[in-house]
C-alpha cells in the first residue's frame, strides 16, 4: 500500500469531491480515480460511495480513515528525522530515444560525482511519460515539447534535435542531403501508432507536400523500428540521438536528414519537489550534461 496514495484517499474524504481533491493535487480527475481503484483493490473493499453531493466514505472507508491517519503521521515524522541524512531518491523519466546519447552517459556520470543519490527510473514513449507526469509518479522527466506538462510542472528546453528518414542501404540515403516531406509521402513507413509526437510531425509533413501516409507498420519499439527497416520491409523516421553511429556502421541501413523537422525536448521537474536538494541537483546536472552536447 503507497502511503502517497493514503494522502490521495484523505484529501477526497476531506473535500468530498474527487474533482477538488485532483484539482489541488495536480492530477487529473481520471488518474485519481484510477489511484483509488487501485487502493479499493489493494484493500479488497469498496472505500468510497459516488453521491450527488459528492463522496462519502462506506464503512470500510471510515475504518480506513481511523487507522491512516496516525500511520501517515508516523510517516511524516520519520521522515523529517531521517531525512536530511538518508540517501536520497529521486523518480526521473526519459524517452526511449535518448538513452544512448543521454540517459546511460549521464547516469554513469552522475552515479560517479552524487553517489548519495539513488535513482528510480521510468523509460518510455513521450506521452507514457506524460502519463507518468500527470499522476506526479516522477519528479525530474523529459519529454517532446508538444506534449504539453501541466501546470504542477516547471518546464524549460533542453534539447532540440533532426529528425532523419531511416531505409534500407539500397535507398542511398545520405545525412548530408536532406529529404523533403514528400520523399517521405514516397515511401511504406514503420513507426510508432498514435499518439506519437514523430507519427503527428510525420503525418503533417505529407499531408503540407500533398501527399498521403502509408503505413506498413505500428510499432511503439524503437529498436524493432530499426530492425524491420535493416530487413528492408519499409523506412522509419528517428530523432539523431536514437541513431547515433550504429546506421553509419551498418551496412543494411541508410540515413537523411528532413528538412523542417525537428524534435525538442523539456526538461520538466515536479513543482512540489522543488524543495529537495537531490531533486535540483539532478534537474540541474542534467541540464549541464546535455548543455555539453550541442
Amino acid at each position: 500500500m503507497d502511503a502517497r496514495v493514503l494522502e490521495y484517499f484523505l484529501r477526497v474524504v476531506e473535500l468530498g469531491s474527487i474533482n477538488r481533491a485532483a484539482n489541488e493535487l495536480g492530477l487529473s480527475q481520471p488518474s485519481l480515480s484510477r489511484w483509488l481503484a487501485l487502493l479499493e483493490h489493494d484493500i479488497g473493499s469498496t472505500l468510497l460511495i459516488r453521491t450527488r453531493k459528492g463522496v462519502q466514505p462506506t464503512d470500510a472507508g471510515q475504518q480506513l480513515i481511523e487507522r491512516a491517519q496516525p500511520i501517515l503521521r508516523q510517516l511524516n515524522l520519520l521522515r523529517d528525522e531521517i531525512g536530511r541524512s538518508a540517501v536520497s531518491q529521486v523518480a526521473l523519466a526519459m524517452p526511449y530515444s535518448l538513452r544512448h546519447l543521454v540517459t546511460a552517459p549521464f547516469i554513469e556520470t552522475l552515479a560517479g560525482e552524487a553517489p548519495n543519490i539513488m535513482l528510480r527510473l521510468h523509460e518510455g514513449m513521450s506521452h507514457s511519460i506524460r502519463a507518468l507526469i500527470e499522476d506526479g509518479l516522477v519528479d525530474v522527466a523529459v519529454m517532446a515539447a508538444t506534449e504539453h506538462p501541466p501546470e504542477s510542472y516547471d518546464s524549460t528546453p533542453l534539447l532540440t534535435e533532426r529528425l532523419y528518414l531511416v531505409g534500407p542501404k539500397s535507398a542511398q540515403l545520405d545525412p548530408a542531403e536532406p529529404v523533403t516531406g514528400a520523399r517521405l509521402a514516397d515511401v511504406a513507413l514503420i513507426l510508432p501508432g498514435r499518439p506519437n509526437v514523430i507519427r503527428a510531425q510525420v503525418e503533417a509533413a505529407i499531408a503540407q507536400a500533398g501527399g498521403t501516409y502509408r503505413s506498413r507498420f505500428d510499432t511503439d519499439s524503437i529498436a524493432l523500428c530499426l530492425e524491420l527497416t535493416r530487413r528492408n520491409l519499409g523506412y522509419t523516421v528517428m530523432p539523431a540521438s536514437a541513431l547515433g553511429p550504429q546506421v553509419a556502421s551498418d551496412d543494411n541501413l541508410s540515413a537523411a536528414p528532413i528538412e523542417g523537422l525537428e524534435l525538442t525536448w523539456l526538461l520538466c521537474t515536479n513543482r512540489s519537489r522543488s524543495h529537495s536538494v537531490a531533486v535540483r541537483t539532478v534537474s540541474e546536472r542534467l541540464r549541464s550534461f546535455t548543455g555539453t552536447l550541442a
